[in-house]
């Protein structure tokens, strides 16, 4: 029943708080269809499995869990039979000369000279070693599928890191979309206020310096609108940046804040679980590998064999055509077997296993650092967590009474009870509680997402 000749913004101001939410959400979707940028719902466990399959340091890290399992396979490969070929040949432009006792004439205390060889040489063959008996290269055998579980470990801990950056960001994101609504609220019930005021200084009721005061208000309440707006298309970039998603693609969070929603309280008797953390079994897989590593230098001072076998043809003539001639090649085979045993080298293994003892005494320090760092992570978010729970509590009940003591000045400056100022008061006060109360409620998130992230439960956390 509005007049045809209103405008859409003031008919819009026309119709009931209730539904006009409703009609703007109505109106966006379909200026967003109609203008080709319909937004992309995310959910926050949507958010993280975009990250997980596109972000560029998880593929990154699963380009070095492939590498890791390369570099294995080459090392293990030194454990297979070595076959390679050879070739060659040789031009002797001036055979060399030996002086010999000259048997020849039976004077042997008289040296003469005397050339051995052909001006033409060629051979070819094939070389075959293996590995009969290498203690150290055992041992790494072993370690080998230790080192390919500490490169999945370590991909494990940048999913890890990855989920924790989305998650925060979106958790921030989602308050800012709590605090523009209830800013949106703020300001329809400032407009009621300003059209209520502005036709009762029509009717002489009021003075124009209520009028300005209120516009002021309102003016002030838009600047923070648009303030807020930039920090939401901030919020939304930081997100999309660390779910490697394009900028430019348009997202709508559907994972909101409702207006009675509260956070239930910590569950009392937590027990922490940060010995399960990745960071652990990091660094206990580390341990295992350094233990290995000191084992294969200790190794080394066990003797090891390798089988070697050769088989080549050579060809000698003094021109091409003795050389292409099928007589003058022949043939030679071997095989044999080489030990070698080692005695002294200068104490370089003693020093390597002084080193490698050293790298373990090292392990076992950070293992003890990053216990201490995930004891602290676990009992500050605890404490973090009661703490915002209790203010959280104390700020819901304060902003009910704001809101209330808001809600009657409006009524008592309308019955001409109270003056602007009271008003303006009131509601400045009301927003300042309700921005504690988000600012609070993303204080306990926070915790709540540490404390997961703690005990090594973030992305079972996440999809639950």
């Amino acid at each position: 029943n509005l007049p045809s000749n209103m405008s859409p913004v003031v008919a819009l101001n026309h119709i009931p708080r209730p539904a006009r939410k409703a009609v703007v959400s109505a109106l966006a979707i379909l200026l967003s269809v109609f203008s080709g940028g319909a937004q992309q719902p995310l959910s926050l466990q949507e958010s993280v499995q975009y990250a997980l399959q596109n972000s560029p340091l998880i593929q990154k890290a699963v380009l070095e869990t492939r590498q890791g399992d390369f570099q294995i396979k080459e090392y293990l490969s030194t454990g297979y039979p070595q076959l390679s070929g050879n070739a060659g040949f040789t031009y002797n432009i001036e055979l060399p000369t030996q002086l010999i006792p000259n048997f020849f004439q039976g004077k042997p205390d008289e040296l003469v000279p005397i050339q051995f060889g052909t001006a033409l040489n060629a051979s070819a063959g094939l070389e075959l070693n293996q590995m009969i008996y290498n203690h150290s290269f055992w041992l790494g055998m072993k370690g080998a599928q230790k080192l390919a579980d500490f490169n999945r470990l370590l991909e494990g801990k940048t999913r890890e890191e990855v989920a924790y950056n989305v998650v925060k960001i979106y958790y921030q994101a989602q308050i800012l979309a709590r605090q523009r609504d209830i800013l949106l609220a703020n300001i329809d019930q400032v407009d009621g206020l300003l059209r209520a005021t502005e036709l009762q200084f029509e009717n002489g009721f009021v003075k124009k310096l209520d009028v300005d005061q209120l516009r002021v208000n309102r003016s002030s309440l838009q600047i923070q609108l648009q303030n807020l707006d930039l920090q939401m298309e901030q919020s939304l970039r930081a997100l999309k940046f660390a779910m490697a998603m394009p900028m430019d693609t348009p997202i709508a969070l559907t994972d909101t804040l409702s207006d009675i929603q509260l956070p239930s309280p910590p569950a009392g008797g937590l027990s922490p679980e940060y010995a399960n953390k990745i960071d652990i079994a990091i660094l206990d897989q580390q341990q295992e590998l350094l233990k290995l590593q000191y084992a294969q230098t200790k190794a080394e001072y066990i003797p090891s064999a390798r089988l070697f076998a050769n088989y080549s043809v050579q060809g000698q003539g003094n021109d091409f055509e003795q050389l292409g001639d099928g007589n003058q090649w022949f043939d030679y085979a071997l095989v044999g077997v080489n030990i070698q045993i080692p005695i002294f080298d200068g104490l370089r293994k003693s020093h390597r296993l002084q080193q490698d003892n050293i790298e373990l005494l090292q392990n076992e320090k950070d293992r003890q650092q990053t216990m201490n760092n995930l004891e602290f992570q676990y009992t500050s978010a605890i404490q973090q967590l009661t703490s915002s729970w209790n203010t959280l509590v104390s700020i819901q009940e304060n902003r009910a009474l704001a809101e209330q003591v808001y809600d009657i000045t409006q009524k008592r400056y309308r019955e001409g009870l109270a003056s602007i100022t009271e008003v303006l008061a009131a509601e400045t006060t009301m927003r300042q509680v309700q921005g504690n109360f988000l600012g609070a409620l993303l204080q306990y998130k926070w915790a709540g997402l540490d404390l997961e992230y703690a005990n090594g439960r973030l992305l079972q956390f996440i999809n639950q």
